[in-house]
């Protein structure tokens, strides 16, 4: 029995086909961080109101300089993309990271949806981490939809996902 909707959300995740997670919990804080063995670590929270999961990856430290407006100009341009675009970087001045975040409506959200979602995601954070890593800048494609469904006007897209919010 879980005390939280995130609580069962994520026992399920744990058990999804789609990734092999392992076992998730939550710990005193309310919060599964996650530890890929890409180096990436994956966090879940909720809001403060309890009505969206917020996912969120730390991509890297980037050093004040050229390089990093460079980085911030880039990440601006693929924060305008089309959707679907698997997240939305920002810059933590906490840690002079980047990070790459996203908020999923609660409601409805299943498990495997959650699971099919985080594979573009992340996806776009290993790209991102990878040219922090190595100082470049990554190229900026429009990410695609995991379903292949195409919508309206051939856009593809996860609108009409239960629990999906883009």
């Amino acid at each position: 029995m879980f005390s939280s909707p995130i609580g069962a959300l994520l026992d399920e995740l744990g058990k999804s086909s789609v990734l092999s997670l392992g076992a998730l919990h939550l710990n005193s804080q309310n919060t599964c961080l996650i530890r890929l063995a890409s180096g990436l670590n994956l966090q879940f929270e909720m809001d403060k109101y309890e009505k969206n999961l917020i996912i969120g990856s730390v991509l890297g430290e980037v050093q004040r300089g050229k390089y990093r407006n460079d980085l911030f100009r880039e990440a601006l341009k693929a924060n305008g993309l089309p959707p679907p675009r698997y997240g939305t970087l920002a810059f933590s001045s906490q840690t002079e990271s980047l990070v790459l975040h996203d908020f999923l409506d609660m409601r409805d959200l299943r498990a495997e949806q959650l699971a099919e979602y985080l594979v573009p995601f992340l996806e776009k954070a290993k790209i991102w981490q990878e040219a922090i890593m190595g100082n470049n800048l990554p190229a900026l494609t429009p990410m695609e939809s995991p379903t292949g469904k195409l919508g309206i006007f051939g856009l593809q897209g996860l609108r009409g996902i239960p629990g999906i919010r883009l």
